[in-house]
């Protein structure tokens, strides 16, 4: 009798959702995991803002529906056909922030901490780009995942001069 491989189990783990409540948890993920999530969490994050689809955003951040709502599912809600992202969410992240000592990866949870951190960074960009200080000034004195926010403006000039600071790679993928 020929022997049949059962390819349920291996699918089960292969789809099943994988929760990350912190840090030990983050970093048991692969490297590919660890990537797949923050495409999924970017993917939210633009439900949220823009208030596209599921599929559209997915597409968009070069994933599918079915990798977002395993990673960022807790996230969302099912309204007949469609999925709708919950206002906010406590999911836990690794993310780089300037800091006064420079850049800082740090833990923080919730979708609220995301957001700062975002809008932290296009300050900065904005900063960057037009000289603007007043930009910088709603997060004086602001702490996001025990790191207080940089925001005099000479200390970041010297962090892009140094070339310390990559505005595009906000999310920490690596170890």
């Amino acid at each position: 009798m020929a022997r049949t491989r059962d390819f349920s189990a291996e699918y089960r783990q292969r789809t099943m959702s994988r929760k990350v409540r912190g840090r030990s948890d983050y970093e048991r993920l692969r490297p590919a995991e660890r990537e797949a999530r923050h495409k999924a969490f970017e993917a939210l994050s633009e439900m949220r803002t823009e208030r596209v689809s599921l599929r559209a955003a997915a597409k968009r951040h070069g994933t599918t529906p079915e990798t977002v709502r395993r990673y960022a599912g807790d996230s969302l809600v099912r309204e007949g056909q469609r999925y709708v992202p919950t206002p906010s969410d406590r999911s836990y992240q690794r993310m780089s922030v300037l800091s006064s000592e420079g850049v800082v990866d740090v833990d923080v949870r919730g979708s609220q901490a995301r957001s700062a951190i975002g809008r932290h960074w296009n300050a900065i960009q904005r900063f960057a780009a037009t000289g603007d200080v007043g930009v910088l000034t709603p997060f004086a004195g602001k702490r996001v995942g025990g790191a207080v926010l940089a925001t005099n403006p000479d200390q970041i000039e010297e962090f892009l001069r140094r070339g310390e600071i990559d505005i595009d790679d906000i999310y920490v993928t690596g170890p």
